[in-house]
């Protein structure tokens, strides 16, 4: 009978062991609550869920996006415009994306642990692999290993509980990836290359996204930032506020700035440059981000109904960092503590509303400001 005992206490804790190394942010979202009760209820409200991932070759220059997705899961008689499985690549040298669309049956997703599936392409939280052709015939082929460093939980508390439309989660906001991709013809491999990887989800998108990355900083190469928010509705009507998550990881310490902890944020997203200010008790943030309009990418997402939500990205961009902090919570002034620089910034703006990037440039466009 001990012995009994003792066996299934040692089942108890490795058990334990392996769901407490599982990222439930990191795993599938769609009708999970129906799905973990095993009530045979099915969600059919307009859904979307992705999991995407960069890596940047610093000494090239070289950066690459991937996107493993779906759309209305639940929608097989395809009744949504949107609705479909889809894998995405982008390939910010050539300036070149290749996209497949292909039917529900061949996507799947765990909610046990972060593993998707469309068709041949695999999608975890510690290798990616894939291949797709465009409609000229090219192909297009990644195998890369991940090796994790850092989530960032930017909405603390609010996670998972289907407060906004749409929900960012940097579930790898800091990692390193190894292995090969081919792209127009040449083979690139890496070793320990900073690589990032976060998840989207929700019923509907907001009307504006930004995001701010970067895990490969001059003379820092284990730091860590990762900025990202907008204009989402909140209890699937309201737009309460317009703002954006900070998280940053430097020399050990975590930082973050976060609307739900009600830190201060300003910003200002005025076409090609990105200003982010954020102040809690004890130390403040300044980030000033920029690239030039050839390094941007439109980025197209499904939304549920149909509808192309236009994502402006770079991935090696300009950026300087500031952090501040004072001895004394609100009662002194604030000492800078470090400057951060990077030539390799993720930089995105998203918007149902197609911008030309040529005239947003010219103009230098303000697409949102509270500084």
């Amino acid at each position: 009978m001990k012995k009994i005992l003792a066996l299934a206490l040692l089942i108890a804790l490795v058990s334990q062991g392996v769901y407490a190394q599982v990222d439930p942010f990191n795993t599938y979202r769609w009708n999970r609550s129906n799905a973990m009760t095993g009530r045979g209820q099915v969600d059919t409200r307009p859904w979307f869920e992705w999991w995407y991932y960069k890596v940047v070759l610093p000494q090239t220059n070289d950066a690459f996006f991937f996107v493993y997705g779906v759309v209305n899961p639940w929608d097989e008689q395809q009744t949504l415009g949107g609705t479909r499985a889809s894998v995405i690549m982008g390939d910010f040298t050539a300036m070149v994306q290749a996209e497949e669309n292909l039917p529900l049956d061949t996507f799947n997703a765990s909610y046990d642990e972060t593993l998707v599936t469309i068709k041949d392409n695999v999608a975890t939280d510690k290798f990616v692999k894939g291949q797709i052709t465009n409609e000229r015939g090219e192909v297009f082929s990644w195998d890369m290993s991940i090796a994790k460093d850092w989530a960032f939980n930017a909405t603390s508390w609010a996670t998972g509980r289907g407060v906004t439309n749409i929900e960012w989660y940097p579930a790898q906001a800091s990692a390193r990836c190894s292995g090969t991709i081919m792209s127009k013809g040449k083979t690139y491999t890496f070793a320990n290359a900073p690589c990032y990887q976060d998840r989207n989800w929700g019923n509907s998108f907001p009307e504006w996204w930004t995001w701010l990355v970067s895990n490969s900083f001059d003379n820092h190469p284990t730091t860590t930032l990762a900025i990202g928010g907008g204009k989402p509705k909140f209890f699937g009507r309201l737009h309460l506020i317009e703002s954006v998550a900070i998280g940053l990881k430097h020399k050990g310490h975590e930082y973050s700035w976060r609307p739900s902890d009600l830190d201060k944020i300003k910003i200002d997203v005025s076409f090609g440059k990105w200003e982010v200010v954020g102040v809690n008790r004890t130390h403040k943030i300044e980030v000033s981000a920029y690239a030039p309009k050839s390094k941007f990418l439109d980025l197209n997402f499904m939304t549920p109904e149909g509808k192309i939500f236009h994502d402006y990205e770079a991935l090696t961009g300009d950026m300087i960092v500031k952090l501040y902090q004072r001895k004394l919570p609100l009662l002194t002034g604030w000492q800078l503590v470090e400057t951060l620089t990077t030539h390799h910034a993720g930089i995105e703006y998203g918007s149902e509303q197609q911008y030309p990037i040529k005239s947003l440039f010219k103009g230098r466009k303000t697409l949102f400001s509270n500084l």
